[in-house]
């Protein structure tokens, strides 16, 4: 008797750390209070060009640098999270000039979807925007461009590329298979707020 009834609160006491945690996420989205670790977030303006279909599973894609997470959102809800496998090797700070390895930060669109030879897939930002080449231009540089999420080459060149977070010249690699997913979720005008 005393062994079974030590088992039956062992299980309690198990089940109610388990929930505990549990219930720190369902108050993480409700305004009762505010977490350091809380983003402010921006939902980005629609491009010019809105491509995109009423039935989108995604309506924006916030990417994190700092935290290396990639976030997609509908209807004010993130519906998937991805980390991010490598940005440039200079990651810190907004994208000025070709060949400065920077990931561009602010509000973009994607412009473009293709199957890449080199990266599996690849999701095109609408970097440079207007605002990108008049810094650059101010500079006399040119802003470089081609910036964009995706994978990594697969095979032998892929798996060293994994160990290495600093191996693209300013775009954002995932795995392979997270970047099928957010290929095959976000559409052609979908906003992205890059956020440093």
């Amino acid at each position: 008797m005393g062994k079974t009834m030590s088992v039956h609160f062992l299980k309690i006491v198990l089940l109610i750390v388990m929930i505990f945690p549990l219930s720190g996420c369902l108050l993480a989205g409700s305004s009762a209070g505010s977490s350091r670790n809380a983003v402010s977030l921006h939902i980005p303006p629609a491009p010019e060009k809105n491509i995109r279909t009423n039935n989108s599973q995604i309506d924006y894609v916030v990417v994190q640098k700092q935290d290396g997470l990639i976030s997609l959102w509908k209807d004010g809800r993130i519906v998937r999270t991805f980390s991010i496998m490598a940005m440039g090797a200079n990651p810190v700070g907004h994208k000025v000039f070709e060949g400065d390895e920077r990931t561009p930060e602010g509000q973009y669109f994607i412009n473009e979807k293709h199957v890449s030879q080199n990266f599996k897939k690849f999701l095109s930002i609408s970097y440079p925007n207007d605002m990108d080449r008049k810094n650059a231009k101010r500079f006399g540089v040119s802003p470089g461009g081609q910036v964009g999420l995706h994978g990594d080459r697969g095979g032998m060149s892929g798996f060293w590329q994994r160990f290495d977070k600093n191996w693209t010249d300013g775009c954002i690699a995932l795995r392979n298979d997270d970047i099928e997913d957010v290929y095959a979720m976000v559409d052609v005008g979908t906003p992205i707020l890059i956020k440093p």
